[in-house]
């Protein structure tokens, strides 16, 4: 509503304190007040004054920390040759960035460090020592990976890269999004063939001169060798030639045929700057069928060949199934020409980032607010069900949230951003048919309520009588009675925000959202699918999401978060419904990302290489839940190398069974006992000293089941081959700890009087007690710093402040001695689960145990195992499911 006066605030902040904000520091407190109050717009009036004041602290309070790298042989070659280097086309971004506030000024800060530091890893375009470098840049779902990479391809076309391929994703629909907003940041201008007359773009005016980039691919046009705007070659222009594909075979052959022609003209002496986005999905061979990603990978590999100096950039947050993983063989992984063996790159996202940190983390921000746990959809939209089923209603839980993005556009409306894109997602069914089944109920179910509002919203509160009306008061109060907001308020927009909300499909036979066609108006859409709307497609405006998917695996489970991202002016008005098992997948995905994230920064500190860390990545709990869970289809053998270095290991989840509940009661008193007397009593747990082998041994009569680290696999188990391997030297002694309630009454165990904890969230299915459900869980929060010094305390807790660790980790990790804990306790059901197949058997009090592991100075050994039926069912429970649109989506690959 200011555009002019926002511009003029901004280039003032930028003057006075372009130096502070450049370096990462926050402005003065009061400085925008001061310098708002005192500019030339009081005419405005007092409420316009105080939004624009809101309007620029939103952001210049936002900030960024740099990424951290790994790195291999390079040679830093930016800083030099920067004053001979005209950065035209990035300065005209970041003028642009900075004048319209796209980005707050300390965000626009760090991408320009951090995409400096990716494009001085890319290698100097012309110095011919340069060949090939590979690389990869980890960023988070929908947390601006589009936005530094159009940076980066700005600056590369000032450095001299003079052919650029943008590989978009595997849809058409993503591939068309990538194309605009690569129009809006660097070519300037809606790339089209054969247009009567050229459409400039608003970043043509943030520069002195006109340039524009060649383009061999438009809005409306993948690659085609035939296509009539490919007028010359590579070499035959004066600027750079960008083309943007999605992952498609035939498109990708065309693209490598005429790329081939080139060497006739010089074509391939051009350097080559090769950018793969979503660079987990399709470029790795990571599906059922290995051939038909084989294929597309070796096309990438054979445009790669073809230039002496290349920089391959593959994008992704969610490297899980990915390159480190996928080879069979460490060689493999380290050969594979796609494998990042130059240098990793981790994005750090802006602080007004809605990510998974915020949304599941205990503690975080939003998740009391946003995150709404449903248990109502089991009779009417099972989490399994089949594409024929019925699907005769939708749970009230779905009409509830349909009521709430009712009311959320009408928030929007209220706040003048009634003309803004606003979305809600409804992800229930991997299947089309089932799809289109939801498609009609909720069509009929939001005209009803269209219906309602066009007679009723404009009536004196104290005279509607409607039962719909009545529903959507009810779900404001539930929503929003706490917000500030009035109902009464929002009765008087209510209807301009419903009436043009649009149902849709979006899935691989059709449908699509349209954002760039309604940009004056907005578009307000109900989209309901699966896979095409989990993969890199940026939901504007989001603010409901619905889903209701049993993926568990966890690449899939991230790529399903669209509510991801930034929500300026209505975060606190998201929500996200979803069942509890859900839930509890999303925060132990939080945990393991976020410690893959980690592992970049210890492994930057120590001077490590991407070698070392692909092995830890193929070594990290994900590598088994994901990557082996997809082989289980057909693998009787499986290659493991486990890695526990600095973990907690927690025997969650043991048989239903009370012969075997007492006999693993028998078998860790037997041990507790044959210690011999304890070595400190404390009020909160009792401490033993153990050998190696004894701990090992015991650890040999426990049955755990659902866990890839403690199951039985070939006789064995992942966790006890790797203490086998170290048992007679950094895993030889060890504590011995059982945990306990400081005061209550006290029960006799292994000769001693412990004071029993309980547990009363565990779930019974299909013959496993799981000790809190889905959770992952049996120890208490502070269990992991049981025994540790002060000094082991203070370095634990610099650890964690400096984001090299998670707490529980960062106790592992200063360790001297690894600690295994005796959990003894009364346990109980959860009282809220109707789908319980069977009761609690295990007698009182339950026994199980859990790890907490040092750092370790020796690799994990690659083992091959036997793969038993038992161990493949557990495997197969973290498998991704196979999505209606996952084969279209393949079938398109090959087209």
């Amino acid at each position: 509503m200011f555009d002019s006066e926002l511009a003029y605030f901004r280039s003032i902040i930028n003057k006075q304190h372009g130096e502070d904000i450049a370096q990462g520091q926050g402005l003065p407190e009061g400085a925008i007040t001061s310098i708002v109050r005192n500019g030339p717009f009081q005419h405005l009036g007092e409420p316009a004054i105080n939004a624009i004041i809101r309007e620029l602290e939103a952001s210049f309070t936002v900030t960024q920390k740099r990424g951290a790298v790994i790195t291999k042989g390079h040679r830093p070659w930016l800083a030099t040759m920067r004053p001979a280097l005209d950065f035209y086309y990035w300065n005209r971004l970041r003028k642009y960035y900075l004048e319209t506030g796209t980005l707050p000024s300390p965000v626009l800060a760090t991408l320009d460090s951090d995409t400096d530091e990716i494009l001085d890893q890319c290698g100097n375009p012309k110095d011919e020592l340069y060949g090939a470098v590979r690389g990869m840049v980890m960023g988070n779902v929908q947390s601006g990976k589009t936005t530094n990479y159009s940076a980066l391809i700005c600056k590369a076309a000032d450095a001299g890269y003079r052919v650029i391929i943008l590989l978009a994703g595997i849809t058409n629909s993503l591939r068309a999004q990538t194309q605009e907003r690569i129009d809006e940041t660097f070519i300037g201008k809606v790339s089209m063939f054969g247009a009567a007359a050229q459409q400039s773009l608003p970043i043509q005016n943030y520069a002195a001169t006109r340039r524009i980039p060649s383009y061999g691919t438009t809005r409306v046009a993948d690659f085609s060798s035939g296509t009539d705007g490919i007028y010359f070659g590579l070499s035959g222009h004066q600027e750079p030639m960008i083309f943007i594909t999605k992952k498609n075979k035939s498109i990708l052959e065309r693209l490598a045929h005429w790329i081939e022609k080139q060497g006739e003209t010089g074509g391939y002496d051009l350097p080559l700057l090769l950018i793969d986005d979503e660079a987990d999905n399709a470029s790795i061979n990571t599906a059922t069928d290995p051939k038909r990603t084989t294929a597309i990978n070796g096309i990438i590999r054979q445009i790669l060949s073809r230039f002496p100096r290349s920089a391959y950039i593959g994008y992704t947050a969610t490297p899980f199934a990915n390159i480190f993983i996928d080879p069979e063989t460490t060689a493999e992984m380290e050969t594979d020409d796609l494998f990042p063996g130059n240098f990793i790159k981790a994005l750090d996202p802006p602080t007004n980032y809605a990510g998974s940190h915020r949304v599941f983390r205990e503690g975080g921000d939003l998740r009391s607010s946003m995150v709404k746990v449903i248990d109502d959809y089991r009779a009417l939209l099972p989490l399994r069900h089949k594409s024929g089923d019925n699907v005769a209603d939708i749970p009230e839980s779905l009409r509830h949230a349909i009521r709430v993005f009712c009311i959320t556009r009408a928030i929007r409306v209220f706040q003048d951003k009634g003309k803004a894109h606003c979305s809600m997602m409804i992800n229930v069914s991997r299947f089309n048919a089932i799809q289109d089944k939801i498609l009609g109920l909720v069509y009929e179910y939001l005209t009803e309520i269209k219906d309602a509002v066009s007679v009723h919203a404009s009536l004196p509160l104290d005279e509607i009588n409607d039962e719909i009306m009545a529903h959507l008061e009810n779900s404001f109060t539930v929503e929003f009675g706490n917000s500030g907001l009035n109902w009464r308020d929002l009765l008087e927009v209510l209807n301009e925000g419903v009436q043009s909300i649009e149902v849709r499909t979006v899935n691989m036979r059709g449908g699509k959202l349209d954002y760039s066609l309604r940009k004056s108006e907005g578009l307000h859409v109900i989209a309901i699918g699966g896979l095409a709307l989990s993969r890199g497609l940026t939901l504007e405006g989001l603010t409901i999401s619905y889903l209701l998917r049993n993926a568990t695996a966890s690449d899939t489970l991230m790529q399903m978060a669209r509510w991801f991202g930034y929500r300026p002016g209505y975060e606190e008005y998201c929500r996200l419904y979803l069942p509890q098992v859900s839930f509890d997948h999303y925060e132990f995905v939080d945990e393991a990302t976020e410690e893959l994230r980690s592992e970049i920064k210890r492994m930057q500190a120590a001077r490590r290489t991407p070698r070392d860390f692909g092995l830890k990545v193929r070594q990290s709990p994900l590598a088994i839940r994901v990557t082996a869970a997809n082989k289980m289809r057909t693998a009787e053998k499986l290659k493991i190398a486990q890695d526990y270095s600095a973990r907690h290991i927690e025997g969650f989840a043991l048989p239903n069974d009370p012969v075997i509940g007492k006999a693993h009661r028998n078998a860790v008193e037997k041990f507790l006992i044959a210690l011999g007397s304890p070595t400190e009593i404390h009020k909160g747990y009792i401490h033993w000293a153990a050998g190696g082998r004894d701990v090992l041994s015991l650890m040999r009569e426990f049955q755990f089941v659902d866990h890839p680290d403690l199951s039985v696999i070939s006789d064995t188990s992942l966790l006890g081959d790797y203490v086998q391997d170290r048992v007679t030297d950094e895993l030889e002694k060890w504590d011995v700890v059982l945990p306990m309630r400081q005061s209550g009454d006290s029960t006799p165990f292994a000769g001693q009087k412990i004071n029993l904890r309980s547990r009363d969230q565990g779930t019974v299915q299909k013959g496993t007690y799981r000790v809190y459900g889905s959770k992952n869980r049996v120890a208490d929060p502070g269990d992991a710093q049981i025994g540790l010094s002060d000094p082991q305390k203070a370095k634990a807790d610099a650890a964690y402040r400096a984001e090299t660790y998670k707490k529980e980790r960062a106790a592992c990790s200063v360790r001297e001695r690894p600690m295994m804990l005796v959990h003894v306790f009364n346990a109980k059901l959860r009282d809220d689960r109707n789908d319980r197949d069977e009761d609690l058997k295990l007698n009182d009090p339950i026994v199980t145990l859990s790890f907490c592991m040092p750092e370790t100075g020796k690799p994990a050994k690659e083992r091959t195992y036997q793969v038993n039926a038992v161990y493949r069912q557990q495997l197969e429970h973290f498998a991704a499911e196979e999505d209606d649109d996952s084969e279209a989506m393949m079938e398109a690959q090959d087209a």
